[in-house]
């Protein structure tokens, strides 16, 4: 089971720190010493904590990312759901890799806990598994924040694409 640390910032708190990383480890809920009010919230940070086995033994790369040619067996085997989680603006002007969908990042938590048949309905393709899901993005830091995402949704198996579709473009005419 994943655990969860929720952080609060107000609008008051970020503009005062000089640097966020050197007050994230003191703001909480409770400790208001950055806020002279009491002030609504405006955003809200969720960081998942890593499990307990990251790394493989092997060649030291998480076992959710998925490098270049483990990626091209993983489309010729068929046995993936590709999800590009860029806005559908990018993907217009750049493409998808060989059978992805797109779900944007800021829809997949709530695209990933439809039923499977209006799933379907929406992107024209079954509703990925537990254990098929493969996120991407164009550089791979999206897909990392999407990765967290699925996990915490049950998909606990997900994975994703580190170099991303501009990685895949590069080795693609290379």
């Amino acid at each position: 089971m994943s655990a969860f640390r929720v952080i609060l910032f107000s609008r008051h708190a970020l503009r005062c720190s000089r640097s966020l990383s050197r007050h994230y480890a003191g703001l909480s809920a409770a400790n208001t010493r950055f806020c002279r009010e009491r002030a609504q919230p405006t955003q809200l940070f969720v960081q998942q904590q890593a499990p307990a086995r990251l790394y493989s033994k092997d060649n030291e790369t998480p076992w959710t990312d998925v490098k270049y040619d483990e990626l091209k067996a993983l489309i010729k085997s068929g046995h993936v759901q590709l999800v590009d989680v860029r806005e559908p603006e990018e993907i217009a002007s750049t493409g998808l890799l060989p059978g992805a969908i797109n779900i944007p990042l800021n829809r997949l938590h709530i695209d990933l806990k439809m039923p499977e048949d209006e799933f379907k309905e929406k992107y024209g393709v079954a509703k990925p598994g537990k254990d098929n899901l493969l996120l991407h993005c164009l550089g791979g830091i999206r897909s990392r924040g999407a990765l967290a995402i699925a996990h915490s949704l049950g998909f606990e198996k997900a994975r994703h694409y580190i170099g991303g579709y501009a990685e895949w473009v590069a080795k693609q005419q290379g």
